[in-house]
């Protein structure tokens, strides 16, 4: 083998991932040696604001891959690396960039809190980066194996930071819960990337787009036509699994009491920045290997997008605890991001993209303002978790806070002129 061609960059298109990946090593080696547990306070501000930069800079470096420099005006530019495990095209590449950006300014939001919520260990930090560090290396996944390494990753770290508060029985049993959901998702999630490897002999995402073609081998080996619903099995355990991770109902049970029993900021990171990506990698397998079974899956997404959104809008109704209702929001939000997925079409695709940038956006607004709240600690000792109750009176308290709220929870409902009702509206 040419040694010329191990050290070639030429085909080389992970640079983001390995940027995050150094940098949190970097930083996690200097404050082993610069700090101790007594300094934890004082950086951990400067840390999160650290990351925070890292993935501005990790944003520039995606901004200026060759495939956008070089290739403008090419609708399908695609570049496939590590024996195409990992594939670099425009949706990828475009999603990367929102999860970096949103990441970036979580980082700088939570910066203020960490002291306030009692998270002052730097571990949670680089926790968080290698939950985004996953999300990135999942929106340009073109393998089941490397999918499943990508989502074990974030699945990971979020037991972890759902866990974080040792303290808290709450927050442990969230961990526990959220470890045993996270372990049934990640079994279908095998089980059915082992049936599609035993008809299809690839776990490639792009070889799945050749076999199952018309164009493959499947339409003129007859003999094999009788293992086609170990496919649809295989197929429908795969998409299950990634329904699980999304929290749609009606397996969205887990979600309620985890959002409610997991840090704040551990819930505002759940909620907010890690849907996207996994949306990414079920429009590759919906739209890409499983294109021909479109109307099969069809099915099972329209019916469990309107169960969501059924079950999110009345479930919140009665609630007062104020993160068990943005947990119902979320499954009202996935159902409806669902509803533009099951179109099968190119500007169902769209939407749906349209759709979870603007949640992102009013997700971070609306939990920025729940991290601002403060409850007056002369009554309550040690509460953080806010209910309906403590946001009576906060137009007189803070005028300007308490319109904001508003005007973020009107987005999140979809109510016109805001921008929430575009979104949702272009679903429709």
């Amino acid at each position: 083998m040419n040694l010329s061609h191990l050290i070639e960059l030429k085909n080389f298109n992970v640079f983001p991932e390995y940027f995050v990946g150094i940098s949190a090593l970097y930083i996690l080696v200097v404050i082993i040696l610069i700090s101790y547990n007594v300094y934890g306070l004082i950086v951990q501000k400067a840390v999160s604001e650290c990351l925070g930069l890292i993935l501005l800079l990790t944003c520039y470096l995606i901004l200026n891959d060759d495939l956008i420099i070089n290739n403008v005006g090419m609708e399908f530019s695609v570049q496939l690396g590590f024996y195409k495990s990992n594939i670099m095209d425009y949706f990828g590449t475009f999603t990367k960039f929102i999860v970096c950006f949103f990441s970036s300014l979580y980082f700088f939001i939570i910066a203020d809190f960490l002291k306030e919520y009692k998270l002052t260990s730097f571990e949670y930090l680089l926790i968080l980066l290698f939950a985004v560090l996953g999300l990135m290396l999942l929106c340009s996944s073109n393998d089941l194996l490397t999918a499943f390494l990508a989502i074990e990753l974030v699945s990971l770290s979020s037991y972890i930071l759902a866990a974080f508060k040792k303290t808290s029985s709450y927050s442990v049993e969230a961990g526990i819960k959220y470890l045993i959901t996270g372990a049934i998702s990640s079994a279908f999630f095998l089980l059915g990337s082992s049936f599609m490897y035993a008809y299809c002999g690839s776990v490639n995402i792009s070889d799945f787009w050749s076999i199952l073609s018309n164009d493959g081998w499947f339409a003129t080996d007859n003999s094999l036509h009788f293992l086609e619903p170990l496919l649809e099995i295989g197929i429908t355990f795969i998409i299950f699994s990634l329904f699980i991770k999304l929290a749609l109902a009606p397996f969205h049970v887990w979600s309620l009491d985890v959002y409610e029993g997991s840090p704040t900021i551990s819930t505002f990171f759940f909620a907010v920045i890690t849907k996207l990506s996994f949306f990414v990698f079920l429009v590759r397998i919906g739209y890409v290997a499983a294109l021909k079974y479109y109307e099969a899956w069809q099915f099972y997404a329209v019916v469990i997008a309107l169960l969501s959104i059924f079950i999110g809008s009345f479930g919140g109704l009665r609630q007062r605890k104020l993160k068990t209702l943005l947990a119902y929001s979320s499954v009202s939000h996935m159902g409806y991001a669902l509803l533009a997925f099951s179109a099968g079409s190119r500007f169902g695709g769209e939407m749906l993209l349209f759709y979870l940038v603007i949640y992102m956006l009013s997700g971070l607004s609306v939990w920025f303002i729940i991290l601002l709240l403060r409850v007056n600690r002369k009554r309550y000792t040690d509460k953080f978790n806010k209910e309906l109750g403590d946001l009576a009176l906060l137009r007189k308290s803070n005028p300007a806070l308490a319109f904001s709220f508003s005007m973020a929870m009107f987005s999140v409902a979809g109510i016109p002129p805001l921008v929430g009702f575009f979104a949702k509206m272009g679903v429709f």
